[in-house]
């Protein structure tokens, strides 16, 4: 159990078919211990370890400090800026969604009409430009 990405220890989860096991499994330390910051997460994510950082500076549009500042933990992303890396990353909903969470941003809710649109975006995987066209032609603020 040397390597703990998620896909690997999915693999071993499939294989377990006992309380005994289960137990062995869930006290491992690599499966208790969860993401408690937004760039822990982040950096962790497959799609973001497969970019560099200098692609993901470029298609988020954010600042490089900026950037480096907030994975370094010593600034704070609000909501937007968070959006733009996931969208800069092409995550799926399910990972921005958390990746809100541990910056302690809102997650988008599906009755605010800005955030419907930003939820079509994510699941499209459309880039920041995408996103802040499709926000405009719905009137809509785009992505600060």
């Amino acid at each position: 159990m040397e390597d703990s990405t998620t896909s690997n220890l999915a693999k071993i989860l499939s294989n377990i078919d006992s309380a005994r096991e289960m137990e062995e499994y869930m006290e491992l330390p690599k499966v208790e211990n969860t993401f408690q910051s937004f760039p822990d997460y982040f950096r962790s994510l497959d799609a973001v370890q497969e970019m560099d950082s200098g692609e993901l500076i470029r298609n988020s549009g954010l600042e490089r400090s900026y950037y480096y500042q907030v994975m370094k933990g010593t600034r704070r992303p609000g909501r937007d800026k968070v959006l733009r890396l996931c969208l800069a990353a092409g995550l799926n909903l399910k990972e921005t969604t958390r990746a809100l969470e541990l910056s302690g941003n809102a997650v988008l809710y599906p009755r605010k009409r800005r955030d419907i649109i930003l939820t079509v975006a994510v699941n499209q995987m459309a880039d920041v430009d995408d996103t802040n066209l499709l926000l405009f032609k719905y009137g809509e603020k785009p992505l600060g």
